[in-house]
């Protein structure tokens, strides 16, 4: 590759990466958060609505489970 193409190198090529790389990992800690958060408002929303404690379940078919 000719010179004029390295863009500034070995160091500037790292310093490119590093950041990219600082870029992705905040991008997916901020998604995160905010999945956090909103499962955590489902949860309290389930409890406040009480459905979970008052669903019956149907025990008179067995299950196929096949190991």
């Amino acid at each position: 590759m000719p010179k004029s193409r390295l863009r500034g190198g070995k160091k500037s090529h790292r310093k490119r990466v590093e950041k990219r790389n600082n870029n992705i990992k905040n991008q997916q800690n901020r998604i995160q958060k905010i999945w956090e958060q909103e499962l955590t408002k489902r949860m309290e929303e389930l409890k406040l609505s009480g459905e979970t404690e008052n669903q019956e379940v149907d025990t008179s078919q067995p299950l196929d489970i096949k190991v």
